[in-house]
């Protein structure tokens, strides 16, 4: 059979300018520093809680706090419903009138009516797991609670209860070193926060399970192969200064290139120029005509910032350094040539210092304004794709991090985030080591894949034709394992509310798991089964694959194979269905492609895999081969040119070409 092919972090069809990418490649795509367990998680293991916290009624700010965030939300979700010409059905839906009016005052608040919308809300209808409705959802759950705990008589038995599974939780997540038993962590401390309570236990527990679970970092060398240029012009001087017209010709040769700058606060990128320009020029008035040899080293500076927020820059900085030597003094006259010669050449030096001090104002004005207005629309265009294809789409999804920082050392650019909502737990653990040859790395925890795929996927129906219809809408066919579906009858998957679709990474493995709660099969209705397939981390000539560890696993949830518990006629049925469709899903052999990245950063590409370590305690550590040494391309990089010189009639005598370099027609880089 033939092995499908994967591919990490790829972008099919994105075209952005070298220069776009570069600046987002790191947000499209995001030994040890620690021991396993986590310093935090290890310290709570024989003392979890610490000093617990009496339980203490629900106070009327605690209320109004819970009640003004259901309020707002409700206000997000009226601007959509407003903007939407389904709004008017989903007010339908969702009783609109008397939402609003659980709303108003928490005194008056109905609790079973606030679980019955509640209830509407997470029933996995298509439509609710967009932004606005999802944060309708979470407040609503946050009113509910801080309602709910002040009336009940036995608040404060569910307060024990709470901190008793709590304490079990993390205490044998820290025996374990494992993920798993915090599963129920999440819920428990969301809870506690929402109606006020032991919130110290919370803080405590939070900073032991909440740490960042995603690392992304791009080595400088990589980025280059997308912008850095060769710059190699030769152009035709023409050009007059101190009242006298000078002509020749310039070439200038050099480099234009990405240079990295160490920052804590955010991402520190320089666009540097650095050329050299050599002249030979003449000059002349009346009988004398004055040769000259120059050079001129040319520098520029446009610094980039990155942070959360987006992209920003600084004015550029621009120097100039010109030298001069007179090659030759011819004199035309007939008579007095000597003497001429020697006026001449007095006061070619005399005029030397003066004439250098103007040129290299001159260079240091032109290189300022051309290589700024040059990098204006590129970096507007990368800010415009920050927000647009980065931070904005995130945030309509609802996926962007919680935490997200950027900053930069002297040799790469860092990306690190956490994306966990109240109810959900993040790593407890440093992450691996990267690669020390990796140009591109990614160390990801299996909550940050957990915690996204649950926003997204949790209790909603994924049926063939809905599936159809997303492949469709992102241009994408559909998958292979399933495009030669048409001989089976039309399915439907339910996700189940916690861990739809669960990634479990443990040593050297990846194990994936399907929650269904129901499954159809045409007229067809089947109970929960959970089905799951193992990959060992090998290689395949040569290549990092992932292996499938025995045949895929189909059971209902909580079934132990081989115990005394016997599946029944319906679960056997499904359980051939299932096996039918899923051992098209989870294929024996998984290759992974070799990455190949967008735009001009192709040159740097493809990147083979090198690097794929799977832990015990949930990271996932990619790291992509270091590229060749950075080549610069030559030829031009903008039409504009960034040194020229139209005539400029200046009074005096100079009969040399001190500022030879200011007119050496084009000094190009290329436009990304």
């Amino acid at each position: 059979m033939s092995r499908p092919r994967i591919g990490l972090f790829q972008t099919p069809g994105l075209t952005v300018s070298a220069f776009s990418a570069a600046l987002c490649l790191p947000l499209l795509v995001m030994g040890s520093l620690a021991p396993a367990r986590g310093q935090e998680l290890a310290a709570l293991g024989t003392d979890p809680l610490g000093q617990s916290a009496a339980f203490e009624p629900v106070s009327e700010a605690r209320l109004n706090t819970a009640r003004g965030r259901f309020r707002s939300a409700l206000e997000r979700l009226r601007g959509l419903l407003d903007r939407s010409g389904s709004g008017g059905n989903w007010r339908k839906y969702l009783d609109w009138p008397e939402l609003e009016r659980q709303a108003v005052s928490a005194e008056a608040a109905d609790v079973e009516s606030l679980g019955k919308f509640y209830r509407r809300l997470d029933s996995g209808a298509s439509g609710l797991e967009m932004q606005e409705f999802a944060g309708v959802r979470r407040a609503l759950g946050g009113y509910l609670e801080a309602v709910s705990t002040a009336r009940n008589p036995e608040a404060a038995t569910v307060y024990e209860k709470r901190l008793e599974r709590l304490a079990e939780a993390v205490a044998t997540a820290a025996a374990a070193g494992t993920p798993e038993p915090l599963d129920p962590v999440g819920p428990l401390l969301a809870r506690l926060e929402e109606s006020g309570q032991g919130l110290g236990i919370v803080q405590r527990i939070r900073r032991a399970v909440n740490r960042p679970n995603l690392y992304l970092q791009v080595d400088e060398s990589l980025l280059g192969r997308g912008v850095n240029q060769a710059v190699d012009e030769t152009a035709p001087i023409d050009e007059v200064l101190l009242g006298t017209r000078v002509r020749g010709t310039g070439h200038t040769t050099g480099l234009v290139f990405i240079d990295f700058q160490p920052a804590s606060d955010r991402a520190v990128v320089d666009f540097v120029l650095d050329a050299t320009n050599h002249s030979r020029t003449r000059g002349g008035q009346g009988p004398v005509t004055v040769h000259t040899i120059g050079t001129a080293q040319l520098d520029a500076r446009k610094r980039i910032f990155i942070d959360e927020q987006g992209i920003t820059s600084a004015p550029v900085e621009a120097d100039a350094s010109v030298s001069t030597k007179t090659a030759g003094i011819g004199v035309s006259s007939r008579f007095g040539k000597r003497l001429i010669r020697k006026i001449a050449s007095r006061k070619v030096a005399e005029m030397q210092p003066k004439a250098r001090a103007i040129s290299e104002g001159r260079v240091r004005d032109r290189i300022r304004s051309q290589f700024e207005a040059q990098t204006a629309e590129p970096i507007a265009q990368a800010s415009r794709d920050y927000q647009t294809k980065f931070r904005r789409r995130l945030m309509d999804r609802g996926w962007y991090p919680e935490m997200l920082h950027i900053n930069s050392d002297d040799r790469r650019l860092l990306v690190t985030a956490r994306k966990s909502l109240s109810d959900q737990v993040a790593a407890f653990s440093h992450p691996p080591a990267v690669d020390p040859d990796a140009v591109l790395a990614a160390r990801v925890h299996e909550t940050f894949v957990n915690n996204l795929i649950e926003q997204e996927l949790g209790g909603r129906t994924l049926t063939k034709q809905l599936l159809e219809e997303e492949m469709k809408k992102a241009n994408r066919p559909m998958p292979e394992s399933l495009e030669n579906d048409a001989d089976q009858a039309p399915w439907s998957i339910t996700f189940a509310k916690r861990k739809p679709v669960e990634v479990k990474v443990s040593d050297n493995t990846v194990r994936l798991t399907v929650h269904g709660t129901k499954y159809t099969s045409g007229d067809r209705e089947f109970p929960a089964m959970d089905v799951w397939a193992a990959y060992k981390v090998g290689r395949l000539d040569g290549r990092i694959c992932l292996v499938r560890d025995g045949d895929v696993q189909i059971y209902p949830p909580g079934f132990v194979p081989g115990g005394r518990q016997k599946l029944s006629v319906q679960e056997t049925s499904l359980r051939r269905i299932l096996q039918k469709r899923f051992n098209k899903v989870f294929d024996e052999v998984l290759e992974i492609e070799p990455l190949q990245l967008p735009g001009q950063l192709a040159s740097a590409g493809p990147l083979p895999l090198e690097q794929l370590e799977a832990r015990k305690d949930g990271w996932l550590a990619a790291g992509w081969r270091k590229a060749d040494p950075v080549i610069y391309a030559s030829g031009p990089m903008v039409r504009e040119t960034i040194i020229s010189e139209e005539p400029v009639v200046q009074e005096g005598l100079m009969l040399e070409s001190a500022a030879g370099p200011a007119g050496s027609g084009e000094l190009a880089f290329v436009q990304p």
